[in-house]
């Protein structure tokens, strides 16, 4: 095994660098501490809880030197790289043998070199007190030296992974991209004796490719047809691409190909709609379309311009992998909010945890929420707030939700392992 030492500014160290090799690295379980107080004549105590203070984690390796001389030189540089006040991150590097395992004695010389060392998932922000160092006896001419550490933690009583930021993902990056925008709500056409009522048009058709148009007909008791046309840059219908017929109150689609000849002059996709029936007259409701490349339609989405695109409704979550809670106060990472919508006020929520905003909400304005400072493009808004902070769990899946569309990141992520 080996120890990776990294400084507050940087540099890293491995022990192995100093001949040092790992033999033992024991963490433990994070210490408790409890606060309570007993009261004349009354049995037992009042609890008023407990936190985790810090870890220890106990490292042994072994080094040798080929002289006094040399043992002092290494001695000194362990006692500068480990001895530091201001403390350091250690990670284990643990060992994985490329070899199968083998009976002592059965072959001889090299096992060491085909050791290979892989990192720990997390790492601690430790100090150490004394490191010790203890002549074990001379072998071959030379002379072995066992180092022990007692190493406890500074900030965290926890492992924890390198801080980050991390974006939230929207909901729909994994759906096929909807080349419209706009589509959300609802639009109302009339029709009348076959009134044809143009609905999308899309510049720029790649030929050979495949489309799918898709909608909602919000209509309680007659059928939509739906076309697909080739049109050149005035509307002028050139050739037919596709056409279906959209029953009451449901969701149809139509599959067309932009054919590689034959739309001479065409430049445009055009969707057309119109009563099936010449007796039908008055108006229909369409929403919710989407067109994509593809022969099948997938559920509707947003187009990426949206701010529908950043809809924080519950369906998106902080991927956190830890084991332990990581609360705002102590970790310290923050919620960076950018609203891509605007609201009369804001609520913010981390699975049953709700951070409000009483004031007003406009598009673009980036919010930054840290427990305890509260901001609105730079500005305090404390006064404004309910001052409410978040803690990621372990057994839950910390599910955003949000009145406002918007994208989040979190600033200064981590995972803490007990």
């Amino acid at each position: 095994m080996d120890l990776l030492v990294e400084k507050l500014d940087g540099s890293r160290y491995y022990l192995s660098q100093y001949k040092v090799l790992i033999t033992d690295f024991e963490e433990s379980a994070p210490s408790v501490t409890r606060n309570s107080k007993q009261l004349d004549q009354r049995n037992g105590n009042i609890d008023f809880g407990g936190w985790h203070t810090d870890k220890t984690i106990n490292v042994t390796g072994y080094y040798r030197a080929d002289d006094i001389d040399e043992e002092e030189t290494l001695r000194e540089k362990l006692y500068a790289l480990l001895s530091d006040p201001d403390g350091y991150y250690i990670t284990q590097l643990k060992t994985s043998p490329e070899e199968a395992m083998e009976r002592p004695g059965e072959t001889s010389g090299g096992y060491y070199d085909k050791l290979s060392n892989y990192p720990s998932h997390k790492r601690f922000l430790v100090y150490t007190e004394a490191p010790e160092m203890e002549l074990v006896g001379n072998v071959n001419g030379t002379l072995l030296y066992k180092l022990t550490a007692e190493f406890k933690t500074m900030k965290l009583p926890y492992g924890e992974t390198p801080a980050v930021d991390v974006a939230i993902d929207s909901p729909y990056k994994d759906v096929p991209v909807n080349m419209l925008t706009g589509t959300a709500a609802s639009k109302s056409y009339y029709g009348t004796n076959y009134a044809i009522n143009p609905i999308v048009y899309v510049e720029v058709p790649i030929p050979g490719t495949s489309y799918s148009f898709s909608v909602n007909s919000d209509n309680s008791d007659h059928a939509i047809s739906i076309e697909a046309w080739a049109v050149d840059a005035d509307g002028n219908r050139k050739l037919r691409l596709g056409s279906n017929t959209i029953g009451p109150n449901s969701r149809g689609s139509i599959n067309f190909m932009w054919p590689l000849s034959g739309v001479d002059g065409a430049v445009k996709i055009r969707i057309d709609a119109a009563w099936t029936n010449e007796k039908d007259s008055g108006s229909y409701i369409l929403s919710h379309e989407k067109l994509e490349i593809g022969t099948t339609a997938s559920p509707w989405s947003p187009n990426p311009a949206d701010p529908e695109y950043y809809s924080l409704a519950g369906n998106v979550s902080i991927p956190y992998s830890g084991s332990v809670p990581c609360n705002q106060l102590e970790q310290g990472f923050t919620v960076q909010f950018t609203a891509t919508g605007s609201a009369s006020s804001l609520s913010f929520k981390i699975d049953d945890t709700e951070l409000t905003y009483s004031g007003p909400v406009a598009s673009d304005d980036v919010f930054v929420f840290s427990g305890f400072s509260y901001t609105q493009n730079g500005l305090s808004i404390v006064s404004k707030t309910n001052k409410a902070y978040f803690i990621l769990r372990p057994d839950k899946p910390n599910r955003i939700t949000c009145n406002v569309p918007g994208k989040v990141r979190i600033l200064g992520f981590q995972n803490l392992y007990a």
